[in-house]
């Protein structure tokens, strides 16, 4: 009999990497904002075309939502180009 992580060896390797990419993306958003915003995202990810960001309150996404404008074209501006729009999400840290 085979242990189960056998075939896991990829798929955990996958998911490694696409832990890696949410945080590397979450860092670039937190440093494209100027003020205290940066430390209430919670995290950023692409879904079809569109970068989420999760917010840790109602109170910050807004403010978060209100600079989405400035936040793409920094981001832009950094070859950040995989996103179309931006979509603003409340979550907590988890």
């Amino acid at each position: 009999m085979k242990p189960i992580s056998t075939g896991l060896g990829p798929l955990l390797a996958q998911l490694e990497r696409r832990a890696r990419e949410t945080l590397d993306l979450t860092d670039r958003v937190r440093a494209a904002l100027d003020g205290d915003e940066k430390a209430h995202v919670v995290s950023a990810s692409y879904r079809e075309g569109t970068l989420v960001i999760v917010a840790d309150s109602a109170a910050w996404g807004s403010r978060i939502h209100y600079l989405q404008e400035t936040l793409a074209e920094r981001l832009r501006a950094q070859g950040e180009t995989q996103f179309t729009k931006v979509q603003v999400k409340v979550g907590k840290p988890g």
